[in-house]
């Protein structure tokens, strides 16, 4: 896992007074909190951070999204969200707003919310048991796409294209051993779509 939580596009902040505003924030932040009292957000023994949380704001082609390091913290606040202005794909970049950095994931969440223009929430946990028990169940990124990357981005799309995300809105990530996307047209369905929650 020594390559896990280092975030693996380029960045820039664009607002660094950027901050999720209260209505966002009484949606997201209470599903964030039970995620992390259940494990699937949380820290590795080692101190590495694992999984997140996303929310699409009104804004088309925005959205906040945890920040990189925030799965130690069991109760987020406002200044553990940063807005994510607009992402490059070709370019593997991310222009963001807030007091931390974007998630390692966010590229993952950007593609989500582009290709499904109904989707307001993206929540990416880690277990292996679920992780295990979904793996022939339902789509799977190849083990050769990493997490956060562009080829993760190509991965998620090829599925989208095949039709094979639009009915469960969940998705094993082969290569990213524990990790686990879901995502819906709120965030409680974004939640439900997680069995055994």
């Amino acid at each position: 896992m020594a390559n896990e939580g280092v975030i693996k596009f380029d960045f820039y902040c664009g607002d660094k007074s950027a901050i999720i505003p209260d209505a966002l924030f009484d949606k997201i932040n209470p599903v964030r909190n039970k995620l992390a009292e259940t494990g699937l957000i949380g820290q590795y023994p080692g101190g590495l951070s694992y999984g997140n949380i996303s929310i699409r704001n009104e804004n088309p082609g925005h959205f906040y999204i945890t920040a990189s390091g925030t799965g130690k913290t069991k109760k987020t606040g406002k200044k553990h969200y940063v807005k994510i202005i607009s992402c490059d794909i070709e370019k593997n970049f991310c222009k963001y707003g807030g007091q931390g950095l974007p998630s390692s994931e966010t590229l993952t969440h950007y593609i989500i919310y582009k290709l499904f223009s109904d989707a307001e929430a993206v929540i990416h946990v880690h277990s292996n048991e679920l992780w295990g028990y979904l793996k022939d169940k339902v789509p799977s990124t190849s083990k050769s796409a990493g997490y956060g990357t562009v080829e993760m981005v190509k991965e998620i799309t090829e599925l989208y294209e095949k039709g094979e995300l639009q009915k469960d809105k969940l998705l094993v990530m082969e290569g990213h051993e524990g990790g686990i996307i879901s995502f819906g047209s709120n965030i409680l369905e974004a939640l439900e779509n997680l069995p055994n929650i």
